[in-house]
């Protein structure tokens, strides 16, 4: 090796361009050369530090490539790429793994855990495909605590690991009582079945209310005063007095039309009629709604995926996602860690 002289190099910081001169040397049999003191000095190797990088990370999970660099240069002045931007979101949420609970460790306790799992189709490049999101959440003297979510495709027998793994770190070993929430999906209630076969199965209260509507306007006027005592019946009484009058509406119903929409209804509920138990949820303060996993749905998937125009390949949504689960599982100081490690 031989020192050839000095050589410089500009690195983009949250402070502005940075340049370094430092002792550069080059080795005459395999023609390549070496700066020592990039790896002394901890570098970066495309030209920006790991503040910028990480930064630039956190804004690119929240907004479109494009706007994320223009938001960048107006609160920090730093001027990066939106190709840059979109590199280092990516790396940062490929890299993104979890706090993992060694085998024996017993995890979080908790009064209750709350699992809700649900769907959002989204556009790829091959066509609409759905995007799996599921969530946990702690229930400890009354007080929900933050939830923690996770994501991924493909099938939901698939989506059973992390589904798994995030009910182990939220506290599934210790809870007292496990409650699932979730629409009236059969491919859902497949999953919690297998997976938690003691847990306290809940169908989201307003997808029921949504097929008792129905019978109600095949009633037409009578509709709202025979809702509403379906209503109290199943929040006081549990299924077994709405099961009974949708059976007679079926078989004797004014019309054809509600009688198909009665035997409709009644066979929806009987399927899930072991789910309908609301006065033991809401006497105990168990969750009867799935709100606040579609609500995940649209903050963690929607807001980021689906916006006008947008087409994914399926392996960039995937880590842009896990970047958006990071940060909103209050991860990201860890996230950050791990890309600097890697990196």
């Amino acid at each position: 090796m031989r020192f050839r002289g000095w050589r410089s190099r500009t690195v983009t910081t949250l402070a502005g361009p940075v340049t370094l001169w430092r002792p550069y040397w080059h080795c005459a049999a395999c023609g390549t050369g070496v700066a020592p003191a990039d790896a002394r000095w901890a570098l970066p190797a495309d030209g920006a530090s790991l503040a910028v990088q990480t930064l630039a990370a956190l804004v690119g999970t929240v907004q479109p490539f494009r706007q994320a660099a223009e938001m960048l240069q107006r609160l920090t002045g730093v001027m990066v790429s939106a190709r840059s931007i979109e590199t280092w979101t990516e790396q940062l949420g490929q890299g993104y793994t979890p706090p993992a609970l060694a085998p024996t460790a017993p995890g979080p306790t908790a009064d209750v855990l709350v699992l809700q799992a649900d769907a959002v189709m989204t556009c790829f490049h091959d066509g609409w495909h759905e995007e799996k999101v599921a969530m946990a959440w702690r229930i400890v003297d009354g007080k929900a605590q933050p939830a923690r979510y996770v994501t991924g495709e493909g099938t939901w027998e698939a989506f059973t690991p992390s589904l798994a793994a995030l009910a182990r770190r939220a506290g599934q070993r210790r809870a007292r009582q496990l409650v699932c929430v979730a629409d009236g999906a059969p491919a859902i209630w497949r999953l919690f079945t297998c997976c938690y076969p003691d847990a306290f199965q809940l169908v989201d209260w307003y997808h029921v209310q949504e097929h008792l509507a129905l019978v109600a306007a095949a009633l037409g006027e009578a509709g709202a005063a025979w809702h509403a005592v379906q209503r109290e019946a199943l929040r006081t009484q549990g299924p077994v007095p709405t099961l009974w009058a949708l059976r007679g509406l079926g078989r004797t119903g004014a019309t054809r039309a509600v009688r198909e929409a009665a035997q409709a209804c009644f066979r929806y509920l009987w399927r899930h009629r072991h789910r309908l138990d609301y006065p033991t949820a809401l006497r105990r303060g168990y969750p009867i709604g799935s709100g606040r996993i579609e609500s995940g749905c649209k903050q963690l998937v929607q807001q980021r995926a689906k916006l006008a125009g947008m087409r994914w390949s399926h392996p960039h949504l995937q880590t842009v996602l896990a970047a958006r689960c990071a940060f909103f599982n209050g991860d990201w100081d860890l996230a950050c860690a791990q890309y600097a490690k890697a990196a």
